[in-house]
């Protein structure tokens, strides 16, 4: 009995370490599955009972400053179908006849050959509210909503636009707006889970569990009209010309908005593939070369508001030699004595490299930063170009002459036309701009950009005296293809070598340039055209570029708006903003006592007694603010002796100001220290002879 009750026993306990040991196991595993692999197996099941669907954002709309369609999103519809769902043949087939086409007798053939498997009938469709309700009676379709992108203007604009397309890989592509602006325009996604049973076409509907942010609409500055004006003219002046590629560019100098931006290459349609890529990058933006003498629009300015210039200042420009290098002119041309506005509107190289000796490569290179060059604009667009400006602590001896006539720097078009825009509204500049407004889809406005003026870069009277110079060149000068009867149209021509890296300039390769702006007294439009390589015969500017701003000029005329009634909108000049100031007037060439009467006019005064004698210097220069009640200093010729015929008193000069008078008078000059004249020899009022006026400096007066 009792050996019976241990075998009993022992079997209890065999039992009991089997059950043990199993439920060990099985403890083992439910921890490995719920704790260890927790996540593994939720995907898993997830994956098993839930459907995850991304809800697409729809792309944000683009258009134009009228509201005009440039970029749009529409809705197509991508339908699958699963060939073990199928229940009847006859009235799918019927369904799918009505809505693709075909004969339902056709459409059976094809889903009987389709058999279990699953078929894409349409990747792309698009559906009518009927046509969609028709086929979600059938559980076998799968009907997906796809967003798509479209350009109802097709190749117009497509270099500033750009493009978005995303290919299978879900990969997105981007180019020009569409990428610049695609925080704007892109929205945020959304999410949505649908519950599956085991059992076939059987679920438990669908939940939004994020709901899609569709993308902005924004509305740009540019106006659809003018680009394809500039585009058109553009495809015709590049073959025309034989150049390799070119730009058209406007802007409105009231408030920095870009208008248009055409590029060379263009793309023709996007229907068709473009082997080019370079047809959607809009050089406007990107392209920054080196401008020629439209840059010297600038140096000018920068030359006046220093005081280093005035309108009467004379050089000799019939000496080309340098220190170590020299500077000769454009075409051949030989020029002698030339002021200041003969030598803008002939485009003297050599009168440009000779002033800039007048001014301190700082107060040179700080105008031109403060005209936008050397820096981008921020403009919307990807990878705008920066150009190049050196500071003074890398020039070497000949820079500053050079960049005077616009070499060794380097800007781009949409730089170029920001910098003229500020000459043409009076000396501000503005930060360009792209885009009026962002709103909602539903139409409620996000922002509205205001214009946003940077900087007053030079006086208004200043603006105005360069102003001048412009409409110059177009009525006399090299920019007379431009003229037009029914305008006053201001411009500068610029034809530059190209250069190529390591190897200096290259022979026969120019970049012709035309900026200019019109109506001249009350702008409204500022334009510049760019054409690069042109054929020899056409590689001046004011052969290639100035005929192209023509052409332009005439089609706004013809075709839009905005040129009519000029004068309402003109351009209002902001006023000091120091009440007290005055700009100083120009007096140039007037006898003393009519430059007093029209200095007093302004409650500016000219010190001691008035004498007969035509001015030929005014210190401080025409268009500077100075405060009511300030003198200004004023250099005469004497009509009976002659120019130069007597020693000026020169003391208490500067440096820059003692060598200004001997160029405009023609003085042979040498110059011992530096500060101000403290001696001169002949003394003043003592007859010249042709002999050379020598000065000592000293560091205080």
């Amino acid at each position: 009995m009792n050996g019976r009750q241990a075998t009993i026993d022992d079997r209890f306990r065999a039992v009991r370490v089997v059950c043990l040991a199993i439920a060990t196991v099985l403890t083992a595993r439910l921890v490995q599955v719920q704790v260890l692999q927790h996540d593994r197996w939720r995907d898993e099941a997830q994956r098993q009972w839930l459907q995850t669907r991304v809800i697409p954002a729809r792309r944000g709309d683009l258009v134009d400053r009228e509201g005009r369609p440039l970029a749009l999103t529409i809705t197509s519809h991508r339908v699958g179908l699963s060939g073990s769902l199928v229940t009847n043949r006859e009235a799918l087939a019927a369904a799918l006849s009505d809505v693709f086409g075909g004969t339902p007798a056709g459409r059976l053939r094809e889903i009987v050959a389709l058999g279990e498997d699953h078929k894409v009938l349409a990747r792309q469709a698009y559906l009518d509210h009927a046509q969609r309700q028709l086929l979600a009676r059938f559980p076998e379709l799968r009907v997906e909503e796809q967003l798509g992108r479209v350009y109802p203007l097709d190749g117009v604009g497509a270099s500033l636009i750009g493009f978005f397309r995303v290919d299978p890989d879900s990969v997105r592509h981007l180019t020009g707006l569409e990428l610049g602006l695609d925080g704007l325009l892109a929205g945020e996604p959304g999410r949505a889970m649908r519950v599956r049973s085991g059992r076939p076409g059987e679920d438990h509907g669908e939940r939004v569990v994020s709901p899609a942010r569709h993308g902005d609409r924004v509305m740009l500055t540019v106006d659809a009209d003018l680009q394809e004006i500039c585009e058109t003219r553009l495809a015709q002046a590049v073959p025309a010309t034989g150049s390799s590629a070119g730009s058209v560019l406007i802007v409105d100098p009231r408030n920095g908005d870009i208008l248009a931006a055409a590029s060379w290459p263009l793309v023709p349609s996007r229907e068709q593939p473009i082997s080019d890529a370079a047809a959607w990058v809009n050089r406007n933006f990107t392209e920054a070369y080196e401008p020629g003498s439209v840059f010297k629009i600038f140096t000018a300015a920068a030359l006046l508001a220093c005081g280093a210039v005035d309108t009467s200042t004379v050089f000799d420009c019939s000496n080309t030699q340098f220190a170590g290098f020299k500077i000769g002119e454009a075409a051949g041309h030989h020029f002698g004595r030339l002021n200041f506005n003969e030598a803008f509107t002939r485009s003297s190289n050599v009168w440009f490299a000779r002033s800039v000796d007048n001014i301190a490569p700082r107060e040179h290179y700080r105008t031109l930063l403060d005209f936008g060059f050397g820096r981008g604009t921020g403009v919307d667009y990807p990878s705008e170009g920066d150009g190049t400006l050196e500071p003074p602590s890398r020039w070497s001896g000949r820079s500053q002459p050079t960049i005077a006539i616009g070499q060794e720097v380097a800007a781009t078009p949409l730089q170029l036309a920001m910098a003229v825009a500020a000459v043409a509204n009076g000396g501000t500049l503005y930060e360009p701009r792209l885009v009026a407004e962002v709103r909602h889809p539903d139409g409620d406005l996000v922002r509205r950009d205001a214009p946003r003026p940077l900087r007053q870069v030079v006086p208004t009277g200043i603006a105005s005296l360069v102003r001048g110079a412009m409409v110059r060149v177009v009525e006399h000068g090299t920019g007379e293809a431009v003229a037009r009867p029914w305008v006053t149209i201001a411009g500068k021509t610029g034809t530059a070598q190209k250069a190529t890296p390591g190897e200096g300039y290259a022979k026969g390769l120019h970049t012709a340039t035309f900026a200019g702006f019109l109506p001249a007294d009350a702008p409204r439009l500022v334009i510049v055209t760019v054409l690069d390589e042109p054929a020899w015969r056409f590689h001046y500017a004011a052969q290639s570029a100035a005929p192209l701003f023509g052409d332009v000029v005439d089609d706004i005329r013809r075709t839009t708006g905005w040129l009519d009634d000029p004068a309402h909108d003109a351009i209002r000049v902001a006023a000091p903003a120091v009440a007290d100031l005055v700009a100083v007037p120009d007096v140039l060439f007037l006898s003393e006592t009519a430059a007093a009467e029209r200095l007093r006019l302004v409650s500016l005064e000219v010190p001691g007694p008035l004498s007969s004698g035509e001015v030929v210097m005014q210190v401080p220069a025409a268009g500077s603010l100075v405060a009511r009640g300030s003198a200004v200093a004023l250099t005469l010729r004497d009509e009976t002796a002659g120019a130069a015929a007597v020693c000026p008193d020169l003391a208490g000069l500067s440096n820059r100001q003692v060598r200004a008078l001997a160029a405009r008078l023609g003085l042979p000059l040498e110059v011992r220290g530096v500060g101000y004249v403290a001696a001169q020899e002949p003394a003043p009022g003592r007859p010249l002879g042709g002999a050379t006026v020598r000065v000592r400096m000293e560091a205080s007066w």
